[in-house]
């Protein structure tokens, strides 16, 4: 751990209308937590968790920095939106990565109300990381204050056996250049180039920079859909408990997909929010 950072947390995913997200992923295999609400964003989500990190799906739905932020992301595309990083103590990691020449700033409070009858609330300690952290790339680091109300069994349970984050793939102009960044993030050679790709070791998960053209090599048949302009988060690879049950789950959801001899599956972002998919057996 470097800069008490633990690694990739969650992705977010941003889509205009939330419910019509929901369903999108519930026909994918998930399980997804009640509607939340972060009312110092103006913004809401369903996540889908996972034992270590999770995807998170946003939509703006108030007033607020944050909901106009989604707003004007979404009014070019959905899709993968920002990284969140954990970390064991915000304060801390702050001071560590300002020691380590970055600007950031001192971390928020942010809360999450969730549409249950327990009317649960979730708060965390939050900070967003500045532009040249994760080059082209919104990110932030993430302290889960009241991480025992974070997971409970019924939303670990995929239909679509999913159970974690194998990796994120993001296109960028050139990724050789960006290996000092991720370096000063999570330490000395975490950022490992090769060829035209980078690959970032955050701790738990892996973060795949590569340029637009170089894509398909690392998901082939990623070139179904137009990738958009770099920088920009593109693919998300999952680990699933059966690949064999994740493709029945998908038929019964009406979902195309393809399938690989070694039984990956992949998911193009038509289907998904804007989110090309991968479900690879872990």
């Amino acid at each position: 751990m470097h800069n008490h950072i633990t690694g990739l947390d969650n992705v977010v995913v941003a889509v205009r209308d939330l419910e019509t997200a929901a369903a999108t992923f519930g026909r994918l295999g998930f399980a997804l937590t009640p509607r939340g609400h972060h009312p110092e964003w103006g913004t809401a989500n369903h996540c889908l968790m996972f034992n270590r990190d999770y995807i998170e799906l946003r939509a703006a739905e108030g007033p607020g920095a944050e909901a106009e932020r989604l707003r004007t992301f979404t009014a070019r595309r959905e899709g993968a939106y920002e990284l969140s990083f954990g970390c064991d103590d915000g304060a801390a990691a702050a001071e560590a990565l300002r020691r380590a020449g970055l600007a950031v700033d001192t971390p928020r409070s942010l809360s999450r109300r969730l549409d249950n009858p327990e009317g649960t609330v979730l708060m965390f300690s939050e900070v967003p990381l500045p532009a040249n952290a994760t080059p082209g790339l919104s990110s932030r680091l993430m302290q889960h204050i009241t991480r025992e109300r974070m997971r409970f069994p019924q939303w670990l349970d995929h239909p679509n056996g999913a159970i974690g984050v194998a990796s994120v793939t993001a296109v960028v102009a050139d990724p050789g250049e960006q290996t000092r960044a991720w370096d000063t993030l999570f330490g000395p050679h975490a950022a490992t180039p090769t060829d035209n790709t980078v690959t970032v070791h955050t701790g738990r998960g892996l973060v795949f920079l590569t340029l637009p053209e170089e894509l398909t090599q690392l998901h082939p048949e990623a070139e179904l859909d137009e990738p958009p302009a770099p920088p920009a988060i593109v693919a998300l690879a999952l680990y699933v408990a059966d690949p064999a049950r994740t493709a029945q789950v998908l038929r019964a959801g009406g979902i195309a997909f393809s399938r690989d001899s070694e039984g990956t599956l992949r998911v193009a972002p038509s289907e998904a929010c804007g989110l090309f998919l991968e479900f690879i057996g872990g």
